[in-house]
This record gives structure tokens, sequence and C-alpha cells, in this order.
């Protein structure tokens, strides 16, 4: 049964929990890449569509707020109607350290203004923080809202039935919610362990698909797939992007859809077929 599985892959789980999505922050790992497009310098304006209103998540293995990630970020905001006003959320690590939590603050504002856009990082650690009306009112204004690493059974524990959840889905209607690790895991129905928000019916998000450092990825997949939910196992500094019906990717790496015997690999520029997630 899933439950069965679940069980067995769920020791895994601490150790996203423990390096969230970024483990540059205790270990010496490395990244690679060939990047698509040119780097963008400090500040580079940002060119905004014209088009009728997005219903966008975007959604990475790993590389949040990374020099790696600048390139694809910048496009990734291209796809807003409006000039972005960005939040980021590290609600994921919080009951980790102060100083870790400092950490993601200090890498998220680094990297936005790298990008030339407003941001503002909030700092809400569970679910009472991110249901503050201070919170909700900066909710309400932003078009971009962006989770980071750590415990996806602590994000979604501290995100679903909420206050914030509701101003959540009208972010999604007029800008794009992001997330990497726990943020991504966080968008399919089910997680390695528990439920997730649901944003992707019959899926499992898989987070740090073929990074070395997490070498037990690849153990938890095939557990995974004996089960009934399409795995979508994400690299790092790559989105899977759902904009409305259409399922695409963008990024240096690749997006794989896993199920039984059938294994898809799409990489930058690609369009996926939305049966391949039903």
């Amino acid at each position: 049964s899933y439950a069965e599985v679940a069980q067995l892959a769920e020791r895994h789980l601490a150790k996203v929990e423990a390096a969230g999505s970024n483990p540059v922050f205790r270990s010496t790992w490395r990244r690679g890449g060939v990047a698509t497009q040119r780097s963008a310098k400090p500040c580079t304006p940002v060119r905004f569509r014209s088009s009728p209103p997005i219903f966008m998540i975007a959604i990475t293995g790993s590389g949040e707020f990374l020099s790696s990630m600048i390139d694809v970020d910048l496009q990734l905001l291209s796809y807003l109607n409006d000039e972005p006003y960005v939040l980021s959320f590290s609600t994921a690590a919080g009951k980790e350290s102060a100083d870790r939590l400092s950490y993601w603050e200090n890498l998220a504002q680094v990297h936005f203004a790298k990008l030339g856009v407003e941001h503002k990082h909030i700092d809400a650690r569970n679910k009472t923080d991110l249901n503050k009306n201070s919170v909700l009112e900066e909710l309400k204004k932003a078009n971009f809202v962006y989770f980071s690493g750590g415990s996806p059974t602590h994000l979604y524990d501290s995100i679903h039935d909420s206050l914030f959840f509701e101003e959540l889905i009208n972010v999604e209607r007029r800008g794009i919610v992001a997330g990497c690790s726990a943020g991504a895991m966080i968008m399919g129905e089910k997680m390695i362990k528990g439920i997730g928000l649901n944003y992707l019916p019959n899926t499992i998000v898989i987070p740090h698909y073929g990074e070395s450092f997490y070498s037990w990825i690849s153990n938890t997949v095939k557990m995974l797939n004996r089960g009934k939910y399409k795995l979508l196992c994400l690299e790092k500094d790559t989105y899977f992007i759902k904009d409305g019906e259409e399922l695409r990717v963008l990024g240096k790496q690749n997006v794989h859809i896993i199920y039984k015997k059938e294994h898809h690999t799409f990489s930058n520029g690609d369009t996926i077929n939305p049966s391949l997630l039903k």
C-alpha cells in the first residue's frame, strides 16, 4: 500500500528537513550546469508581458537564491503582467535556528536585489505568523511569492486551512507562486510523508533529483513508484511551470515524470502533455 511505501521512505525525509534545499550551508557541494541565457547584470530591467491574467506555479528541485538561478529567475519574472512585488518565505525552516533563518533571509535579499525587483522577506515561522494581518496585507499586494527549503511537513501544516492559503490562491490568479525543495514538495497531492496542497493532483513532487548529495532520492523514487501517484522529479536550477493548463520547463537541467515503467525527461523550452500527470 502507499502507506507502507511512505513509511519506508519517511526515514529519508529527515535528510531533506535537515539540509533544506541548499546544502552549501553545511557542505562543500558544488553546482554545475551551463547557462541557457546570458548572465543578467544587477538591476537589469525586467520586461513584463502584456497578456491575459496568468494562473501559475513554478517549482524547482534546488538552487533557490543562488547565482546559478539569476538568469532563470529573470526569465520567470518576465511572465508577470505587472512589475513584480516579490515576497519570500523561509517558513519551511521555521523550526530551525535563528542563524539558519538569517541565512535564508540574507540569501533572498541579495538575490532579488541583483534582479532589480521590489522584494520583501517575511519572517513567518509558523501558521500563527502567516495569518497575521500584516502578512496578509503584504500578500494582497504581491504578485510573486517564493517558498524556500526546509521541512515540507512544517510548511504544509503552516499554510493549509488558513486565511493565508485563501489569499495565496489570489496571488496565483494574478501572478506566480514559486517554491524550491520543501516549497516544491507541498504543491503535489501527496508528499513523501503526508498530503500536499494539491496544486498538482495525482502527483508526488520529488526535489533534488540526480544530486549526489541526496543519493537516497533514487531509492525513494523506486519505492514510491509502486503506488498510484505520478512522480514529478525536479533537478536543480530548473523550474517545472504550470501556467493554467499548460505545462513547460524553464532552466538549465531537466524535469522527469516517472510512473511505473514510464520515464519521460524534459528540458528547457519543452512543453509537457498534461495527460502525463493525470
